[in-house]
């Protein structure tokens, strides 16, 4: 795969999946910008590995689930690289619990990061990619989404939502 020149944008790509999926772009010869919600030295760490390869590496602090906050980076982005070329929705948390203890703020957070998140940089791709006439968007999603788990209701939700979002989209 040579995806010299394209510029692709990692979501939750500190570490964990995010980190592979920005070090597997970078081999592929992407530039390559990872948003990353607080964990600074992780997102420097991340950033270190991709000097390795030879194209440009940057990380922004973005809270995906703040539309306002995810419209000025991906302005920002779209500013410094002239392009986005690929998206990867990976932005996720848990928070958790069984239904009977878990609180409506721990639901919503969870749904606030992994769906309503991967909606937020959609809104501010979609119309890039539309104009450039190209581009790709991958949704990360999760089993759980499919077929539930127990503790999980938040998280089988909000993935489930995120694989009912990309039908939609595509």
């Amino acid at each position: 795969m040579n995806l010299n020149g394209k510029t692709a944008v990692v979501t939750g790509g500190s570490r964990g999946i995010g980190r592979a999926v920005c070090i597997a772009l970078a081999q592929a010869g992407a530039n390559v910008i990872l948003l990353y919600a607080g964990n600074a030295q992780k997102a420097e760490e991340t950033l270190a590995l991709l000097d390795a390869y030879p194209g440009k590496a940057a990380a922004f602090c973005c809270d995906v689930s703040d539309f306002a906050q995810t419209k000025e980076i991906f302005s920002e982005i779209h500013k410094a690289y002239g392009s986005i070329d690929i998206v990867v929705n990976n932005a996720g948390i848990t928070k958790d619990k069984l239904m009977l203890s878990m609180k409506p703020e721990e639901f919503e957070a969870v749904l606030n990061v992994n769906l309503t998140g991967a909606f937020n940089v959609l809104k501010q791709v979609y119309p890039i990619m539309a104009k450039q006439r190209s581009g790709k968007i991958i949704n990360i999603s999760s089993v759980a989404g499919l077929m539930g788990n127990a503790g999980q209701v938040n998280y089988a939700a909000s993935k489930a939502g995120l694989i009912g979002m990309t039908k939609s989209i595509a």
